[in-house]
């Protein structure tokens, strides 16, 4: 009687594991297939003058800029004056940001390397 409660709990212990295994490899391959695109919060410059965030197309393959590290940079108001491709790909570590004086981004790519743009605040009259 005791050797076939040990089966008996082998057999439901067994199958316990094939079940949560099976329930572990749908739910990995469920969010494998469904990527959503990035976005990043804003980050503003240390002068103020300008914030930027970063976007990464992940669902239009089609798309020219598919997995591409794009920047957006925006004024004092929130007003989107540009964007960028920054030519770096979502599949390699990558980290966007500004340098601690001045306004100049700084990206960090496993990718490309380390890149940088000077930002100028334009006079309005």
């Amino acid at each position: 009687m005791m050797n076939s409660m040990r089966h008996i709990l082998m057999l439901y212990t067994s199958y316990q594991m094939k079940r949560n295994l099976t329930l572990i490899l749908l739910t990995l391959t469920l969010t494998s297939c469904f990527f959503s695109d990035y976005e990043s919060e804003k980050i503003k410059s240390s002068t103020g003058n300008f914030k930027i965030n970063a976007t990464v197309n992940r669902t239009d393959k089609n798309a020219d800029n598919y997995a591409d590290v794009i920047i957006h940079i925006y004024n004092k108001k929130n007003e989107k004056l540009t964007e960028l491709n920054t030519g770096a790909g979502d599949a390699n570590r990558w980290a966007i940001g500004w340098t601690e004086l001045g306004d100049t981004i700084v990206l960090q790519s496993s990718d490309i390397g380390n890149k940088a743009w000077s930002l100028e605040k334009r006079r309005t009259d």
